[in-house]
């Protein structure tokens, strides 16, 4: 499944992503077997659907053509991806679906610690691609060496009480 994930997108994909940079274009593929190795939040799924918000700062056309990829993925644990774009400010405002995700759609900067924050006392699984990002609190990422691999951050997931299957464990790097 994590093999999945990583492949090149393909050719239907293309159109959507083709100016997006190369750490989004893996996140977005990386992130549906995340959110399939989490345990916590596989009961929570439903026909309603598992919520992935899109969070961006200042640049919605880049959460709108991660959008367009979410739409391809048919299900995960049998209940359909529902892909929804949003501003940090619009996030921290609402009040998220629960058993949902958030995908961090471009750098947040300074504000990062305020995704953290909120995202843990809500048990939302943050994802982010951006490096560096797990190492301050994201649960999780992926980090790039002579292959491509999830990267998860222990305290982050404990805090926000969400627990990946083992698997998924074993082969990710580890941040404590």
């Amino acid at each position: 499944m994590l093999a999945l994930a990583a492949q090149p997108l393909t050719a239907s994909h293309s159109q959507a992503q083709q100016n997006l940079e190369p750490r989004l274009q893996i996140g977005i593929g990386l992130l549906p077997a995340v959110l399939a190795a989490d345990q916590t939040h596989a009961a929570g799924g439903s026909m309603a659907g598992v919520a992935v918000y899109l969070v961006y700062l200042n640049d919605r056309h880049v959460a709108e053509q991660l959008r367009a990829h979410l739409e391809h993925v048919e299900a995960i644990r049998q209940s359909p991806v529902v892909p929804v774009v949003i501003s940090l400010d619009e996030l921290l405002d609402d009040n998220p679906a629960p058993h949902s995700a958030v995908f961090i759609a471009e750098p947040l900067g300074a504000r990062l610690d305020e995704a953290i924050e909120f995202t843990a006392g809500r048990r939302q699984l943050l994802f982010s691609p951006f490096k560096g990002d797990v190492e301050r609190g994201v649960a999780a990422g992926f980090r790039v060496s002579d292959k491509i691999l999830p990267h998860v951050n222990l305290a982050a997931l404990k805090r926000s009480k969400i627990q990946l299957k083992a698997f998924f464990l074993r082969i990710a790097v580890k941040h404590e």
